[in-house]
């Protein structure tokens, strides 16, 4: 196949068929080109025994105007399904190998038995505490602001629940972007949500559809027609006098735009320029080994109502966290049944990820019943790995920004989108093509 085009998407996960969706609204002289057999990236939906099990992402935060408008473009608003009450109210951690709920306002964090008393009053130290001048770690940056105990106890496992990484690699700028932004602008952490809670319009909060998230990036990806390549894979680019030449097995495709949204371990292979490959090299993709558990409801003991629990490294758990998907959403499995995704692995798991499934399984499944106090048949098992799951934002990544502006600049028209620069999540990933959208031509 050889053939001329006037812009390519490279990549159809929910960064690429994103781009491709807005950009739809402009032109339609484009091209997606994917290099496996199947669209969404990250966003994997697998429905078994009508179990609703997510293989990546299990909720989304909507979070920003793009995301919104996306929804709706594709008539998905009115199908929208948001957790319940109880789910948001409930969210836990593990403390004495018991589920104990995160304080979510002030009066339960001062009765919680997550801090000490010390720990409490040291919190009124944080708005007379001196804005960093430069960046730093999430741990230093927690620790300087709300103490150790703080980190150790709510901070790292929420951050680890996130990103899989480690907190004392982790960019304190770029990984807690709210709450540098909060602590720089207004000297204080605590100040700024102060007086931003003044002009607070409306709740935020995450959702997911009736038959998965896959719904949106399968109807992105159904309203691309033959627009959409799958099996193509990349393997060369080369710069021409007036735009691009695609090399692939499938064949040749001149260009005169590129829209990149390849993972930065794939970027780097069809590259040429160093100072770009030597920043992508560094990045590191966290492993992620992601189960799911059906059981009956009735051989459940723990019944407690919630979205989940994270771990911390000094329970000594085998997990990360699980979530009770049939706790926040109704309809993830048959009534009578529950089902629990449990997610291990990132940077404090890593050898779990290199275990023989069966045996992984086997570990998690004990440690998960002894939570719930089950005992009983599993109904479904489900398993994936990500061998490179999330892209750390550690302490070098402000190298890797400076990298991208530099290459875009001397590279006119090939632009870099993804979820391992300037925001990780899927909410992020649709607002950013949103914004590039907007700028190009």
């Amino acid at each position: 196949m050889n053939q001329e085009v006037n812009t390519v998407i490279i990549g159809a996960g929910i960064c690429g068929l994103s781009v491709a969706h807005f950009l739809l609204k402009k032109r339609s002289d484009f091209l997606i080109l994917e290099a496996s057999n199947l669209s969404g990236g990250i966003i994997q939906t697998k429905i078994e025994n009508d179990f609703i099990c997510e293989n990546g992402p299990n909720t989304v935060l909507l979070n920003n105007d793009a995301i919104e408008e996306i929804i709706k473009d594709y008539e998905l608003w009115e199908d929208i399904q948001f957790p319940k009450e109880s789910s948001n109210k409930n969210r836990f951690v593990l403390h004495h190998n018991k589920l104990t709920k995160i304080p979510l306002n002030p009066i339960s964090f001062i009765f919680s038995p997550l801090f000490s008393f010390i720990s409490k009053i040291r919190i009124l130290k944080e708005p007379f505490i001196k804005s960093h001048k430069k960046n730093t770690s999430v741990f230093e940056f927690v620790k300087k602001r709300f103490g150790k105990e703080f980190h150790d106890q709510l901070i790292e496992p929420f951050v680890t629940g996130i990103f899989a990484g480690n907190t004392k690699k982790m960019s304190a700028e770029h990984t807690l972007k709210l709450l540098w932004k909060l602590e720089q602008s207004h000297g204080s952490i605590i100040k700024g949500i102060l007086k931003s809670k003044k002009h607070k319009k409306s709740k935020i909060n995450s959702f997911n559809f009736p038959k998965g998230l896959s719904q949106l990036t399968s109807k992105i990806a159904k309203s691309m027609g033959d627009k959409l390549l799958l099996n193509f894979k990349v393997q060369q680019i080369i710069k021409l006098e007036n735009g691009y030449k695609i090399i692939s097995e499938s064949g040749k495709i001149l260009c005169k735009e590129i829209i990149c949204s390849v993972p930065a371990y794939s970027l780097r292979n069809f590259i040429d320029d160093r100072s770009l490959v030597s920043e992508l090299n560094k990045i590191i993709y966290s492993s992620v080994d992601v189960f799911h558990f059906g059981f009956e409801k009735k051989n459940i003991q723990n019944k407690k109502q919630g979205f989940g629990v994270l771990t911390k490294p000094s329970d000594g758990k085998s997990y990360l966290g699980i979530l009770f998907n049939s706790r926040i959403f109704d309809y993830v499995s048959p009534k009578d049944k529950e089902l629990f995704t449990v997610l291990v692995g990132g940077e404090r798991q890593k050898h779990l990820c290199k275990m023989n499934p069966i045996k992984l399984k086997q570990l998690i499944l004990e440690e998960l019943e002894d939570l719930l106090g089950h005992k009983g048949e599993t109904i479904i098992e489900n398993h994936y790995r990500w061998a490179k799951g999330i892209p750390q934002f550690n302490l070098d990544h402000s190298d890797l920004l400076n990298a991208i502006e530099d290459f875009e600049s001397k590279n006119s028209n090939f632009h870099l989108i993804g979820n391992y620069f300037n925001g990780v999540s899927v909410s992020d990933c649709i607002q950013k093509s949103r914004e590039l959208v907007k700028t190009i031509n």
